[in-house]
């Protein structure tokens, strides 16, 4: 008997082990073995943030190495040329679509009985 406490997928270790082992490839598991790992989420949050962050840095850097009357940027807006605006631009549109889903689900939503039909039993004709 497994623990009630304890989901059955979880190992001692915290770690989420496959249902059935024996159809993973030693390869599958060289190259994405470590995605089950419970660290797993925040290390690439953490990289992805640590290049953000560098990435933003060097830009100005990068302006400033291109001489003058060389551009790095070839901007079609004067905002556009700001540091960090297409990061902010991006993050900007994300929310937004992010957002705009929970309005757009109440408006569609549907009650959980939606096709469900208790008067009609199921298989037999609406018609006769």
């Amino acid at each position: 008997m497994s623990d009630p406490a304890k989901p059955p997928h979880l190992s001692d270790h915290g770690e989420h082990a496959l249902p059935d082992d024996s159809h993973t490839t030693p390869v599958a598991k060289l190259l994405f073995g470590w995605t089950s790992k419970p660290w797993t989420g925040r290390v690439v949050f953490i990289v992805l943030a640590i290049v953000s962050v560098g990435l933003i840095f060097l830009e100005p850097l990068l302006e400033a190495a291109s001489g003058e009357g060389h551009h790095f940027r070839h901007t079609y807006f004067d905002i556009d040329g700001i540091t960090a605006f297409h990061a902010w631009w991006g993050f900007g549109s994300f929310a937004l679509v992010v957002l705009a889903g929970w309005p757009l689900g109440r408006l569609m939503r549907r009650e959980e009985d939606y096709y469900e039909d208790e008067e009609e039993p199921a298989g037999e004709e609406p018609h006769p």
